[in-house]
């Protein structure tokens, strides 16, 4: 199993919701010419065309239902924004002035630490 794909899934869905209407008109339509020349008395495309047309709207149910749970988590964030957004960006901003360590800090630990392992000649 593809372990990418509950990334590319969504971009699928929607990309098959768009393509495959022009892929069951192509589908459909080629074997409507097919039958039209072979005709014996049976018109077999219309099986072919019902299950194209059975594929093009679970396609649509499919980019559906991405497009609500987008819209069910975009109306959640707003709320949560709405609700807690200034006060839970300012204690953010409080957390990193205090969390990260100055410039200069850093760059004496970096150049106090000795390279491959080998302890400085002193």
């Amino acid at each position: 199993m593809n372990p990418l794909r509950a990334i590319t899934r969504p971009v699928r869905d929607l990309v098959d919701a768009v393509v495959l209407p022009f892929k069951a008109l192509f589908v459909v339509g080629l074997c409507g010419t097919i039958n039209w020349f072979t005709y014996s008395g049976t018109w077999w495309v219309k099986w072919v065309a019902l299950g194209m047309g059975i594929a093009v709207l679970v396609a649509w149910a499919r980019a559906a239902r991405l497009l609500l749970v987008l819209a069910l988590v975009l109306w959640v964030g707003r709320i949560l924004q709405r609700r807690y957004g200034e006060q839970a960006k300012a204690q953010f901003d409080d957390w990193v002035r205090t969390a990260r360590p100055g410039a200069a800090a850093v760059l004496s630990a970096i150049r106090q630490r000795p390279r491959g392992g080998a302890h400085p000649a002193g």
